[in-house]
């Protein structure tokens, strides 16, 4: 803790208190705490640790999360639960051939077992929860820093990444959709989720749809082995977009 703590102190002089490479490493420090407890090392001393984090970072989120406004690609096709769809000619425009030359497809989650042994223990993988309420993960992790860290680019290099709508390219629809860590054992995964997606934007009210999908993939020995961050409702949609 401080190491950690040396960390963000430098970072915080340099980019400010409040920057995403503060948040970053109030992350990587929730991922370090969990994997620890996931290890049956209960410390009084760490679970404070992460009942400081937890709030912390989601206020952090709240005030400097996804701030751009949202392009017209994406609308809310029911609620209860909500679902949000892709827009399907900028799909077929931007990302059908690049998903195709990939070779690779997502991966539905279905049990703890499964998870443990296709998602590397601490890595970021982008997931989407379709409108069946099923879990989907891209298979290949990105770097934690990568995806944290917002940033604008260009659209030619755009379409050589992955995007949520990729990994339901037949309904591109969404109860949720963001980025997923897990940690811990077979026995015992711990799973940190956002619902990070400049595509789908979903709504505070996605993360219960992504909780309940999480719950019911890794049967969590505690409720609160399963952390939901949330982001703050974007500006309003892009006339130019």
């Amino acid at each position: 803790m401080a190491r950690f703590a040396e960390m963000r102190r430098a970072a915080a002089g340099r980019y400010g208190p409040n920057s995403q490479a503060v948040i970053f490493l109030l992350y990587e420090e929730l991922l370090s705490m969990l994997t620890l407890l996931a290890a049956e090392q209960p410390s009084a001393v760490l679970s404070a640790r992460v009942g400081e984090l937890v709030p912390d970072i989601q206020r952090r989120f709240d005030s400097g999360g996804m701030t751009a406004p949202a392009r017209k690609v994406q609308r809310t096709v029911s609620t209860n639960p909500t679902v949000i769809e892709f827009d399907r000619p900028t799909f077929e425009k931007y990302y059908r051939h690049p998903l195709e030359r990939m070779g690779r497809h997502a991966v539905r989650m279905v049990d703890r077992l499964q998870m443990a042994a296709e998602l590397r223990p601490g890595a970021s993988y982008l997931y989407v929860v379709d409108d069946d309420g099923e879990l989907w993960v891209w298979p290949q992790p990105h770097d934690l820093a990568e995806v944290m860290f917002t940033r604008v680019q260009e659209r030619s290099r755009e379409v050589t990444r992955v995007v949520h709508p990729m990994l339901v390219p037949e309904r591109l629809r969404a109860r949720a959709a963001g980025e997923l860590v897990v940690v811990g054992s077979p026995e015992r995964l711990l799973a940190v989720a956002n619902l990070k997606s400049g595509h789908f934007r979903p709504t505070r009210e996605c993360a219960v749809e992504l909780r309940r999908a999480v719950e019911r993939t890794i049967a969590p020995h505690d409720p609160a082995d399963i952390t939901v961050f949330t982001m703050p409702a974007p500006g309003r949609p892009d006339e130019r977009a």
